[in-house]
Order: C-alpha cells, then structure tokens, then sequence
C-alpha cells in the first residue's frame, strides 16, 4: 500500500507534526523519521506522553528540502480511563509549515483497554 503524501514547499520553514488523542484518552507515542526506502529510522522524539500538560508539537528535520521522500511514522499505546463498554478512540497527526496545515491524519477505532496504533506519511516537494 503507498503512503499517504504531504507536499512541502521547498524553500519553507521546516514541517511540524502535532500529535493528538481525542476521546478523553492517554496515550504513550513515539515519532521516527525514515529515509526514502523505509530504512535508517530516526527519533523525531519517543517514550512521550499526551498528558503530561507539554504540548505534542515536534520539528522535523533540518530543512524542508532534505525530507523529500522520507517517511513520517509515529506509533502509539492508547489507553482508556475506565473500563465503560462502546468506547472509541482517535489518534490525529496534523503537519504544518509555515503555520499553514498541510495535512490531518485520523486513525480511529473500539477500545476496551489498550490499543496500539501507528501511521505513516511521506514527503514530497513542490
């Protein structure tokens, strides 16, 4: 399956990537940066928690310019607070440059406890 794209502007600012957990959830995350052939990972920033009152807001890489094709992947451990039947859960990643959004990614699905979820998106420049 391909990647899912983000287009950044060559010549902008470099990209951020803001994780968020919705549902009244906590959650445990983890965000790498692999090259263009899904290799070489490198920590954007692991063993993070969404609620330790810190904002969910990374850089990623040194410039817009050198992320072209790399790959974005985060992960997460996402917990319920209770154990009430029909929950669900919603893991988003909004990348920004420039303070404009380029892009919203939603994963989203039942909980009972604990569930492990991750994404990827890649780079491109225009």
């Amino acid at each position: 399956m391909a990647h899912k794209r983000v287009s950044l502007k060559r010549d902008g600012g470099v990209p951020s990537v803001e994780l968020r957990f919705g549902n009244a959830l906590f959650a445990k995350y983890d965000i790498f940066l692999f090259d263009r052939n899904g290799m070489n990972p490198q920590p954007i920033k692991t063993n993070q928690l969404n609620s330790d009152n810190i904002p969910d807001i990374f850089e990623v890489g040194t410039s817009a310019a050198a992320l072209d094709q790399q790959i974005l992947f985060w992960q997460a451990a996402i917990s319920v607070l209770d154990n009430k039947p029909d929950q669900t859960y919603l893991m988003r990643a909004v990348i920004t440059q420039d303070g404009r959004e380029l892009a919203t990614f939603d994963k989203r699905g039942s909980i009972v406890n604990t569930v492990i979820d991750q994404d990827t998106v890649r780079f491109v420049l225009e």
